[in-house]
């Protein structure tokens, strides 16, 4: 990712985990826990490359964050700007683009 962004990256965002059992043969026997192992790992792994950069990472809970992105931007309702900031970007522009910029917005509210 550091190699393609044309600019230097200071943080990224990444969608907070789901709780997993505490142990390894909870998670074994726990169906959903199954289902979720390979996402969980896959962002805690992210974040730790990240950090080794010298990143920051902020989580942000999926349910909260178009309120905090609203928050971070002091407005009412933060589609109008993500709609301009899609049609500025250009398609793709979908829910997962809608929802990693949001992520982004929000990070504004945590920094300020």
């Amino acid at each position: 990712m550091a190699a393609t962004v044309l600019m230097p990256i200071a943080s990224i965002s990444i969608r907070a985990c789901a709780r997993l059992p505490p142990t390894i043969e909870e998670r074994i026997f726990d169906t959903r826990a199954n289902a979720l192992a390979d996402s969980v790992m896959y962002r805690e792994s992210l974040a730790t490359a990240a950090k080794s950069r010298g990143w920051t990472v902020h989580w942000y809970d999926r349910e909260r964050v178009f309120d905090e992105a609203r928050k971070a931007l002091s407005a009412d309702d933060p589609d109008a700007f993500l709609r301009t900031m899609g049609q500025t970007v250009g398609p793709p522009w979908q829910a997962k683009q809608k929802l990693a910029a949001a992520a982004a917005l929000a990070t504004q509210g945590v920094c300020a």
